[in-house]
């Protein structure tokens, strides 16, 4: 992009356009460079600076300033309007825009995106009345219109007669103290009623005083909490944010009540000696949707052994596991056959750990397992919807119809130095099960019905080791997260080659850890003779 073009499409790179026909001129020049639908203005704290936004899709394109009268101002929104004639006005209150993001299309589109919920649509008939309020500047004083019946009601409903501050949810139509049923409820603005209040913004005060979407209900602590004790901390777009975190919880909390119920268990097995937490009602939640499932009941946790096993030294604790992999396998199959062996399964530990719960659980049951998110630690699914195959597999071509013995590298959260050397030290042939580029990393395998089908295709794979290459022992070098372990291990049936499971040493290649073959059709985890 040269100076002239970025100038025109970012002209807030120049002083603000100081004519009505410089305004048309450049409407006209911008037209012939990006297309656009929607016009807004963009306002922060004060204001210090007012920006004409062009978007499309909710995607900032292009900028401009102007100084003008108010009725230049109103005739030059109208310059940059297409076939819609409305105007999309936001504040970014309680901040500056500094003359960085000023210039930085990418800055300013974050902004807007921000201020999403203090905004208001203004028709033709409005522009001129909110550039003669930006011209007046002083904040007008009173209270915007009162808060009506029926937007009493709607924020009633919305949060279903519950406090909205980010982790209370008391019940507000119910007074612990005396015992009585009522509404106990106070209701605050995101955007102050009032421009000279707290939270107030020129203009949208009053535009926004009765609108449902910027109302919070609130429990006594928390109303004194962001109208008096720490109002400053308590900005619009933060109380915004989580009167929408709120409903959409509650929203996909009470839309699980439409789903049938199964068990679900949690198997936390200590990670280098640290535990992990077990997953929160609303992550029980979220994990299920994708399933079309709910909770049934309350969180099955399967940690007896969780103290023991944090007590033992790493290298002292695999003669140990293939009795708790045990155990903890037979405890979940013997008590989901009331349930048609549909249950959830929320596990996390060492990945030999991980794969061996798995093939002991079988492919014959509905166990799905279900995502840890290693970057933000939470239980959930990164995609709402399959994404299809995430890997590809190779090495194939070269195998063989008598290898005996091979390695298999599952890598989809990377491909670590430690594996490759592993692989290359062991002298067999390798074939490999590799992330997709745009794919790599925990959340590979994104979505449950990708690990049906992944759980599926590893089945064949290892059933074509051994059919059509002979194969008796597979080296499995895993890099994976939870989940794709947990599915790679349910793919192991009767008819297997015996896996051989490795797991990184500090320091050192890679070295078998536990082993998984079959004896009278039943699958045995034991460790490496």
């Amino acid at each position: 992009m040269n100076d002239s073009v970025e100038a025109t499409i970012v002209q807030t790179l120049r002083p603000p356009l100081q004519s009505l026909a410089e305004v048309q001129d450049h409407a006209a020049a911008v037209d012939k460079l990006v297309e656009w639908t929607d016009v807004g203005v963009l306002l922060d704290e004060g204001p210090s600076a007012i920006v004409v936004v062009l978007l499309h899709d909710r995607k900032v394109l292009a900028l401009s300033r102007f100084c003008l009268s108010v009725s230049d101002s109103a005739a030059a929104i109208r310059a940059y309007q297409r076939d819609n004639p409305t105007l999309t006005v936001r504040c970014w209150q309680g901040h500056t825009i500094n003359a960085e993001q000023l210039v930085d299309l990418g800055a300013v589109g974050e902004i807007w995106q921000e201020s999403q919920d203090q905004t208001d649509t203004l028709t033709a008939d409005d522009v001129s009345g909110f550039f003669e309020r930006i011209e007046r500047v002083t904040k007008e004083k009173g209270r915007g219109a009162s808060i009506n019946k029926d937007t009493r009601n709607e924020v009633l409903l919305a949060a279903h007669g519950r406090c909205m501050f980010d982790g209370c949810g008391t019940d507000l139509t119910f007074d612990p103290t005396t015992g009585q049923r009522g509404n106990f409820a106070y209701l605050a603005h995101n955007v102050a009623s009032a421009e000279s209040g707290t939270r107030g913004i020129l203009f949208l005060s009053g535009s926004l005083s009765d609108e449902p979407s910027n109302i919070l209900l609130l429990c006594d602590t928390h109303h004194r909490l962001v109208d008096t004790v720490a109002k400053a901390d308590y900005l619009a777009h933060r109380l915004s944010e989580m009167r929408r975190q709120f409903c959409d919880n509650a929203t996909e909390l009470l839309d699980g009540l439409a789903k049938p119920p199964i068990p679900a268990y949690c198997v936390s097995w200590p990670v280098h000696r640290q535990t992990i937490s077990s997953p929160s009602a609303l992550q029980i939640a979220q994990a299920l949707v994708p399933i079309g499932a709910r909770l049934d009941g309350r969180l099955n946790m399967l940690n007896d052994n969780e103290s023991m096993l944090r007590s033992i030294e790493p290298e002292a604790l695999w003669p140990h596991m293939p009795e708790v992999i045990n155990r903890t396998a037979d405890g979940i199959l013997m008590q989901i056959h009331n349930n048609a062996y549909r249950a959830a399964l929320f596990a996390i530990g060492l990945m030999p750990s991980l794969i061996s719960l798995g093939a002991k659980l079988g492919n014959k049951n509905e166990i799905t397992p279900m995502l840890r998110h290693r970057e933000n630690g939470l239980w959930f699914w990164p995609s709402s919807k399959p994404q299809g195959e995430f890997y590809e597999i190779h090495g194939m071509q070269e195998l063989s119809d008598d290898e005996s013995e091979i390695v298999l590298q599952l890598a989809l959260t990377a491909t670590p130095t430690t594996m490759l050397e592993t692989s290359g030290a062991l002298g067999f042939k390798t074939v490999s099960v590799t992330a997709k580029e745009k794919c790599v990393g925990n959340g590979a395998l994104s979505h449950p019905v990708d690990g049906y089908h992944f759980r599926q295709r590893m089945q064949e794979l290892l059933h074509t080791l051994k059919d059509q290459h002979a194969v008796q022992r597979v080296h499995l070098l895993p890099c994976a997260s939870n989940a794709a372990s947990v599915f790679f291990g349910q793919a192991f049936d009767s008819y297997h080659p015996e896996l051989l499971i490795y797991d990184y040493v500090a320091d050192a290649a890679m070295v078998p850890r536990l082993r998984i073959y079959n004896a009278n059709n039943a699958c045995v985890v034991d460790i490496p003779e």
